[in-house]
């Protein structure tokens, strides 16, 4: 039988007698919220006060695991050589989940505090791009999950073809999650750009979330463009999970006529808002960026929809003609949402990045010295 939408979501916290089971746990549920709540300020303040290194990171990724009760289970081998990894979504706390056993990073989806999003193994997406580029940091693999919203596992929804980089090996995780009681995400009334407190104050009160994180093989870029490759991914992730695909996309499964309210002032902030955008996003079109703020009101969600591909645009060319007689300039490259499919092109821009940046060192020492170029040529 065909899955349809509202078999995908979860619009009731309890199902069967499970509402029994818990009213008999709930003095117990109550206590460990309490224990758990002292343990999340324990969490705050360490997080404020302790510096910002791999080893004080993994204590508070295993505190934040403790106050949410989550128990992570890994299958598999982390693959060196792929700096991208993509899995299904299955809950808010996902990014905790493989943050905590492979060290991922995950770009920030809701308006969530710093230091919250921080344990989480969340990073602000407008500093990440700028910072590092997918392809360049194997240590820290960047986490994607191009479904674009949380269902209830029985199925998956259609894979968007994200139009940033992805690099030409992709790891694909399949993530499950099981609890007692009660179901992980219930799909209420909270926007996309809102973090699931109802669902994450629930991980306090349960007594265990078990997430089992299985590390499938690499699939490699051939010829594929992207949407081939989203593919290809989204087959291999099903296949594990002993799951469906579907062709629903996330905004099929959205409570209608619950968006939330725009914040902020008037079109003036939203096109403050675009610029800052369109400086992360040279290639997206501005209509594109301010079609999409008018939803989010927010430039980190905003960029992660361009990158994860959940926003669809067409890249602009953010190439211009210089003329001949110009002086070289070297510019530091921003991402342009287009990534050259063979080594070749790859290596020619890499070329022409280089030659801009001796041009500009060597006029800088010769006006700096003031050498007679004539001379010099001689």
């Amino acid at each position: 039988m065909a899955l349809t939408v509202d078999k995908l979501m979860n619009d009731e916290r309890f199902s069967g007698d499970n509402v029994l089971q818990f009213l008999l746990y709930l003095p117990f549920g109550i206590l460990l919220l309490v224990v758990r709540l002292l343990l999340a300020l324990v969490l705050w303040v360490a997080s404020i006060i302790l510096p910002n290194k791999s080893g004080v990171r993994q204590m508070l990724s295993t505190l934040a695991c403790w106050t949410f009760g989550v128990y992570v289970k890994l299958k598999g081998t982390r693959d060196p050589r792929c700096s991208v990894m993509v899995a299904n979504y299955v809950s808010c706390l996902d990014s905790l989940a493989a943050s905590h056993v492979l060290g991922t990073i995950s770009l920030r989806k809701w308006k969530v505090p710093p230091f919250f999003a921080s344990t989480l193994g969340i990073r602000n997406a407008a500093q990440f791009v700028r910072k590092q580029h997918f392809a360049e940091c194997p240590s820290k693999p960047v986490l994607l999950q191009p479904e674009g919203g949380p269902t209830n596992g029985k199925g998956l929804l259609k894979f968007t073809d994200w139009p940033c980089p992805l690099g030409n090996r992709v790891q694909p995780v399949a993530i499950s999650v099981e609890r007692m009681f009660t179901n992980v995400t219930v799909h209420g009334g909270d926007g996309r750009s809102s973090f699931p407190w109802r669902d994450a104050l629930w991980f306090l009160c349960t007594p265990l979330t078990v997430y089992s994180l299985r590390l499938l093989p690499p699939v490699q870029r051939h010829d594929d463009d992207d949407a081939a490759m989203a593919s290809n991914l989204s087959a291999a992730i099903a296949e594990a999970l002993q799951i469906e695909r579907t062709e629903f996309k996330w905004e099929e499964l959205r409570p209608r006529g619950r968006a939330p309210p725009p914040r902020g002032g008037g079109a003036g902030d939203v096109t403050t808002l675009a610029r800052q955008v369109k400086e992360v996003l040279p290639a997206v079109p501005i209509h594109d960026i301010l079609r999409d703020l008018a939803k989010t009101r927010s430039v980190d969600v905003t960029i992660t929809n361009f990158l994860e591909g959940v926003t669809p645009y067409t890249p602009e060319d953010t190439t211009e003609p210089r003329p001949s007689t110009s002086k070289p300039r070297y510019v530091t490259p921003a991402p342009t949402g287009v990534f050259p499919k063979s080594a070749k092109e790859r290596q020619l821009s890499f070329q022409e990045r280089k030659a801009q940046m001796i041009a500009e060192a060597k006029k800088r020492y010769i006006e700096k010295n003031g050498l007679n170029l004539a001379l010099n040529n001689c």
